[in-house]
């Protein structure tokens, strides 16, 4: 009986142990369950980034958006391109983190994007 009981306490402990080091620390993902869900948690996913890291997954996803457009024409006509959002590629980045994002468009995108930072006079 004594045996069980240790048991069950030791199973207990590492089960609560598992549940606290999951919690805080996981990373974002993307919930493509509907735009809307992406939406939120691309939201989400940002409010955990550092600035700089924020910026190259804004860039990712504009990126990724434009994988295929072979001219300017082409974002002047189609409404979803002028505004590039993550609900649009939803389905491309089902489940990825941040880092999977950008590295996907790393790869796989058919644009190249420069920053060029200016300063106000």
């Amino acid at each position: 009986m004594l045996r069980k009981a240790a048991l069950a306490l030791g199973f207990a402990i590492l089960l609560g142990g598992c549940a606290a080091s999951g919690g805080s620390h996981s990373v974002a993902r993307i919930d493509a369950s509907s735009e809307a869900a992406a939406e939120a948690s691309y939201k989400a996913m940002m409010r955990q980034l550092s600035e700089p890291k924020k910026r190259q997954l804004g860039l990712a996803v504009v990126m990724l958006n434009m994988v295929g457009v072979n001219s300017v024409y082409e974002v002047i006509n189609n409404p979803e391109l002028k505004a590039p959002s993550v609900g649009r590629i939803k389905d491309r980045v089902a489940g990825m983190s941040a880092d999977e994002i950008i590295a996907l468009a790393a790869k796989t995108s058919t644009v190249r994007i420069e920053a060029v930072e200016t300063t106000r006079q």
